[in-house]
């Protein structure tokens, strides 16, 4: 069986596939965060309030961008349905972008101000803006969800790539170094942060902008599936219509079974299916057991995400002192952040999301366990580590959607998965203060060590993981 689509989609599902990964390309710019974090604390160190601020204290702008993307998700689902992808996406864009680009005046206010507008206003802007080209692209391509949601999803994480070296490179042109106190004080070095927000704000608000206005909804509702076409997720030979029937007497997985007796009318089960497999609403999601287990498993894996994406270049300052270099690892590692976005989720489209987030979370528990070893091996190692960490950070946010899109549908989508995300905003916010109020005891070692333990959690959680169970019991509940 072929990885890839095996038929081309049609010219406008490229062009809004396309517009989608633009769009996404801009709000990746998130992971910049930890290139622009040791800028932005040396700043207000030396030129705002407070002037003892820390580089654990600033994570917090980081942690508030992801807490409001989580609220606003919610309201970008709703907006999509209601106004469609192209306003919605607008409409958060420029909240978005218009957030980075007033950081040029709060900055020199204080850092709480900083942290609204370059934390409240991004994170808001984003939530919205990020569902409605997500959601626009899997309904013109409901039978490769997969492909389509990494697809467009590689765009957040390949953004990074561009923008971080070209923020060092403007900020940063002459490669200078760190003081003894831990902190740029160059002035050439200062003197260039808040402009460079108002530079890369007017760049973000132009690709969204221009994006959103090629975003469209299919003309019509296209097919997920024909019920006797295979099923991939199944054993070979098996058909949708096999499952499906399969599932009116079962508890137990649905291509797991070989069905002996029909009790119920299957005319009238198929009747009711055919609303559902098109997409559970939020209210219905919530009453099946797999949404919960989803989220938790989130839960645990956005700890691993926040460490990597806040403190990869703290931690390589400790022994490197080649700003360029960081950067650049910034660059690569974004690379594999939006490769590990496409590559997940054709995976998941071959072996199914359950399997893909097991070995995605094997794989995150021991290099974030082993990540303090590249003091000692050097910058070869540490390269290699931050870019198989951020191939996995990819992966999360391809995986969640396609397992959201196939457990629940995707007529609903947008919200569903608004809700769903509000995982990972919570874990950020537990992150936040973990990092600012148990760091100083933990240390490098020690924090590594307990985001390892996460993510071994959230793997022995992936494996108990059983998909596709809410069929069957919603059918019993409304039956009742």
């Amino acid at each position: 069986m072929s990885l890839c689509p095996s038929r081309l989609p049609p010219k406008r599902a490229l062009v809004v596939l396309f517009a989608a990964f633009a769009i996404h390309f801009s709000l990746g710019t998130i992971y910049t965060y930890g290139n622009l974090s040791p800028y932005i604390t040396s700043y207000i160190r030396n030129q705002s309030s407070p002037h003892n601020l820390r580089i654990g204290t600033t994570s917090l702008v980081y942690a508030s961008a992801v807490v409001s993307q989580g609220v606003s998700m919610f309201l970008g689902g709703w907006l999509d349905r209601k106004i469609g992808p192209r306003l919605t996406t607008m409409a958060g864009g420029l909240v978005m972008s218009g957030g980075v680009m007033l950081s040029y005046f709060a900055i020199n206010l204080s850092f709480w101000m900083f942290t609204f507008t370059y934390g409240v206003m991004f994170g808001l802007g984003l939530g919205v803006c990020y569902i409605g080209p997500l959601a626009c692209a899997v309904r013109w391509l409901p039978k490769w969800k997969g492909f389509a949601s990494g697809f467009v999803v590689s765009g957040f994480g390949l953004g990074a790539v561009l923008f971080t070296y070209m923020q060092t490179l403007y900020i940063n042109p002459h490669n200078q170094p760190l003081s003894d106190s831990g902190y740029f004080e160059h002035p050439d070095v200062l003197s260039k942060v808040p402009s460079s927000f108002l530079l890369f704000g007017g760049v973000y608000m132009a690709m969204q902008v221009l994006g959103s206005l090629l975003l469209t909804n299919p003309p019509t509702t296209i097919p997920e599936s024909d019920p006797h076409e295979i099923n991939e997720d199944a054993p070979q030979g098996r058909t949708n219509m096999d499952d499906i029937t399969a599932s009116v007497n079962s508890e137990t997985p649905l291509w797991g079974t070989h069905l002996t007796a029909i009790e119920e009318s299957t005319t009238s089960f198929l009747s009711w299916t055919q609303d559902r497999v098109t997409g559970l609403s939020p209210w219905q999601m919530l009453r099946t057991f797999g949404f919960y287990h989803l989220w938790i498993l989130f839960f645990l894996l956005a700890t691993a995400v926040f460490t990597i994406a806040t403190k990869y270049k703290l931690f390589g300052q400790v022994f490197i002192k080649d700003d360029h270099f960081l950067a650049a690892v910034g660059s690569v590692s974004a690379i594999f952040n939006s490769a590990g976005r496409i590559l997940w989720g054709v995976f998941a489209d071959r072996f199914t999301y359950k399997v893909g987030l097991v070995c995605l979370t094997a794989v995150m528990a021991t290099f974030v366990l082993t990540f303090y070893a590249t003091v000692i091996v050097g910058k070869v190692m540490f390269t290699m580590w931050v870019c198989v960490l951020f191939f996995c950070v990819g992966g999360i946010f391809s995986l969640f959607p396609t397992a959201a899109a196939r457990s629940f549908g995707s007529k609903y989508f947008g919200t569903n998965y608004g809700i769903l995300f509000t995982a990972n905003s919570l874990s950020t916010a537990v992150s936040a203060v973990i990092s600012i109020y148990l760091f100083d005891y933990l240390d490098w070692f020690g924090y590594f060590f307990l985001v390892s333990g996460f993510c071994l959690v959230a793997f022995v959680t992936a494996l108990l993981y059983r998909h596709r169970r809410y069929l069957p019991f919603l059918y019993q509940q409304e039956r009742e």
